[in-house]
């Protein structure tokens, strides 16, 4: 069982990518002022309560840029953002608690944490819950979360696009009367958001 979830875990994470934060004013469109502080500037921030500057804190930590790896303790400064409703730091936390990344693996934490990042609109989070639903043959459960990831006005395009393909392959294997279902509990959990 237990090498059937890290097997798990591992073919949903090779599709689930790490987020970006939102962008601020008078710097590069592809870059935040957190981005490029120093990092006793960032802890300094971070510590004061800023919910960009934890998430970004956490991120080198993550990655080991500019200041000692520690995934530890960046799953401690997501947490902090997350808990402040920054959506990327939710994506990410819940992908950490998917990999075991500085923690145990927990599937019931991480589900709780791409779902708050879904409730706000990623749908990078809505892409990789339905990935997990159908890795373990919840196939409504996950046809409803990538036509979550698929409708209009969500975050990224490219998921956008890869979920329509899903749900695609998915109607081949669901009857109209499960595809209704899961279109309807899509639109009750988005309405609800």
């Amino acid at each position: 069982m237990r090498f059937f979830k890290a097997a798990l875990f591992t073919a949903v994470l090779t599709t689930a990518s790490l987020a970006n934060a939102d962008l601020v004013a008078n710097i590069p469109l592809d870059t935040s002022r957190y981005e490029i502080m120093s990092i006793n500037e960032l802890s300094s921030h971070a510590a004061q309560g800023n919910d960009h500057a934890q998430f970004y804190l956490a991120k080198r930590l993550q990655k080991g840029q500019g200041v000692a790896k520690n995934t530890s303790q960046a799953l401690q400064w997501y947490t902090r953002a997350a808990e402040q409703g920054v959506a990327p730091a939710q994506l990410n936390l819940g992908i950490m608690y998917l990999r075991g990344e500085g923690v145990q693996p927990n599937l019931q934490q991480a589900r709780k944490w791409l779902e708050k990042a879904a409730m706000r609109g990623d749908n990078r989070a809505s892409y990789t819950l339905a990935l997990l639903d159908e890795k373990q043959r919840n196939l409504v459960d996950a046809y409803k979360w990538y036509d979550l990831a698929a409708r209009d006005g969500m975050l990224d395009e490219k998921v956008r696009s890869k979920a329509r393909g899903k749900i695609g392959q998915l109607a081949l294997n669901l009857s109209n009367s499960d595809i209704n279902s899961a279109r309807t509990q899509a639109d009750r959990w988005f309405q609800n958001k």
